[in-house]
Formats: structure tokens, sequence, C-alpha cells
């Protein structure tokens, strides 16, 4: 039996951790869990899975308190639902304090199922240099990187990897266009069902290019190309010196992807499993994006060969204008503008340290709130 810690369990990816944990318990003990502000299923997760000893939360939840003495309610610091228990981590946190949890996995050499992809996003070299030292081993959560991960072959190098993209629900939209987009239209994906902050980030293609970032700190790869693909059914392709491209097809489920990782290096069936229907017409479309038009692509590439300042400053102003947007204070549009003008401006220099890297995230945050007088 493995003993499991799952941060971010009220979430999207968290809620599907926790139904396939479900389906495991024969296997793993989930021993603790994060839920942020989101504390409704709380007492349903102590109900279903016993072994639980430690809940995060931000709210005090004094009622679970008397409801179950022997669960120990952590309100201030996440850290403090690490344990000396735990064998794996599941990283289901979004944004920049995912981090820290990635960092705290690595120091104490668990394995680390990783959804966060903020972490390699702004602190790649760190976290590669920390695994240099650890015993740590980190498996991604994300369609694209396991679709990677399974490509790869020991015995030949990958030159290039390609990465795709639905596009979203505006990929035939000019970014001209994309001015008059509301934020009901941007939070409505074709393809999948995920929370706010990514979906949003998808229709404007910041997701993709933290991928890229993510997928370079990864596999150490740096060519990279992205595709428009509507389908999702390809989650990514690996091509070798030979002309071989190699790719990794699945239905969109994310369910898919967890399940893959739980089990590896195995592959085991779950409850509810789509799989792909060739009696039905499938259409593979696939076309290279267009940089001028989806713009933090070209950002990210650029972020390869730049210092880890540019790439923190990238994720910072996109997560403040996010939130800006989902509060209806900026403009669709305005996301990528705005970024882009912090992106240019700010300095070109290497962040070493955790600390380094958190003061600089909250420098780049203050100077974007700047830009629209917040």
């Amino acid at each position: 039996m493995k003993n499991i810690i799952l941060f971010g369990a009220s979430g999207n990816i968290g809620q599907q951790c926790i139904e396939l944990l479900e389906e495991n318990k024969d296997k793993y003990n989930l021993i603790a869990l994060s839920v942020g502000e989101n504390d409704s299923q709380v007492e349903s997760f102590l109900l279903s899975f016993k072994e639980i000893k430690k809940v995060y939360s931000k709210k005090e939840l004094t009622e679970l308190k008397i409801k179950f003495p022997d669960v120990e309610f952590i309100n201030d610091d996440i850290l403090n639902l690490f344990g000396k228990d735990e064998d794996i981590v599941i990283n289901a946190l979004s944004g920049f304090y995912g981090l820290q949890v990635t960092l705290k996995a690595i120091e104490k050499d668990l394995t680390l199922l990783n959804a966060n992809k903020e972490s390699f996003v702004t602190a790649g070299n760190l976290i590669n240099k920390m695994l240099k030292t650890s015993k740590s081993k980190i498996y991604p959560i994300d369609s694209e990187h396991c679709a990677i991960f399974q490509c790869l072959e020991n015995e030949n190098k990958a030159d290039i990897l390609f990465i795709t993209a639905s596009g979203g629900s505006f990929r035939n939209l000019t970014l001209e266009e994309t001015k008059n987009v509301t934020l009901q239209e941007a939070l409505n994906h074709p393809n999948w069902s995920m929370g706010n902050k990514i979906t949003i980030d998808s229709s404007t293609m910041f997701n993709k290019a933290f991928e890229i970032l993510e997928a370079y700190h990864l596999f150490g790869i740096k060519k990279i190309v992205t595709l428009l693909h509507p389908q999702s059914l390809i989650h990514s392709m690996v091509g070798f010196n030979d002309g071989s491209i190699k790719a990794q097809l699945s239905v969109p489920d994310m369910k898919q992807v967890i399940n893959y990782f739980l089990h590896y290096p195995k592959r085991f069936s779950f409850s509810k499993q789509k799989d792909m229907q060739f009696n039905d017409l499938i259409n593979l479309e696939l076309k290279e994006i267009d940089q001028t038009r989806f713009k933090p692509i070209e950002f990210a590439m650029q972020c390869i060969e730049y210092n880890n300042s540019k790439s923190i400053a990238l994720n910072a102003a996109n997560e403040v204008c996010v939130d800006l947007f989902l509060n209806n204070k900026i403009s669709f549009y305005e996301i990528t503008e705005i970024v882009q003008s912090v992106f240019e401006e700010c300095e070109n220099i290497e962040l070493e340290s955790y600390q380094e890297i958190l003061n600089y995230d909250n420098a780049i945050r203050k100077i974007t709130l700047s830009r629209i007088g917040e």
C-alpha cells in the first residue's frame, strides 16, 4: 500500500484523482489532502477515506473538528500537510502557489504526480538542479506531457516535440475579433472540462505556452512545435532523426492520464473509461500554429532562450490579468496585451532560490496591477 497526499482535492483534477483513488483503495491510502477555500466536500472525503489524518483548508472547520477529533485540521502553512508517512504527492494546485509543494516533495525524495505546470514555468532550472541530488521522481499529470513521456525511447534521443492545442472556442477568430469576447464565452471550452483559470488560459493560449516551457524543462528538448488540432485526440507527438514520428492518441479525458501514472509502469482500465470509436469517422486536423495570432506561443519560445525572470514574469502577469478578467475589470483582449507589455519590459536575469523567485513574482504582480491603476 502506498500513502498519498493530495493537494488541490476540490479542483477539477483533484476531483478526478479522488474518483480514481476510490476505485483503488486496495493499492493506495489517502492520508492527507488540501481544499483551499472550497471546503464543501471535506466531510464526504473524510467519510470515504478513513485513513485521512490531515486536512488543509483556508477556513476554520470548527464543526468538522468536533465530528472528526482524530483528524488534524490545518489552516496556516499548507506545507504542514507533509508528514513522515507519505510515499506519493499529487500536486493538483493551480498557479504559482503550487511551486512550494513541488519543491518540498523533491526535498523529501517523494514520488510526485504533478499537475502544477507553473512549477516548471517559474522554477524549471531549480527543480532540475534539485533532482540531481534527490531520489524524487516526477510524473506530469497533463495530457500533452504524459503523451510525450509515453512516446520517448530510451535508445533514441528525440529531435523534436509536437504539442497539440485545440485552439479553444476562438481558434477561428482574428486577434482583432477577440476584442468582443465575453467572459461567458471564454469560460466555454469545446473539448475539456476544467476550472475557470485554466479554461481562460486555454482560450488565450497561455496554457499552451506554459506547457511548452514545462515540456522543455521536463524533457530537455528545445525544438518544440505547437500544432492546432481541434479534435484533441492526438495529445502530443515525438519526432526522431530518421523522420519517424510517434503519437499518443486517446479520447480527451484527464482520468486516463492520472490513471496511467498512478499505476505506471503497468496499465489498468478504469471506471467509465472512454475508448476511441473507429466506427465513427475520425478526423485528425493538424496545422502549425500562427504565433502572430496566438502570441503567448511566441513568448514561450523566447523564454526557452531567456533567463527565468522572463518566464516568472509571464506567469505572474498572466495570473493577475486572468483574475482581473474573471472579475470583469479588464477585457479578454487586454489579458494578452498587458502581459506582453510586462513581459517585454521586465529584466532578463536568473533567480536561483525559491525566495528570489517568490520575491520577483510578487514584484511583477504589483507592476501588472499598476498598469490598470489597481
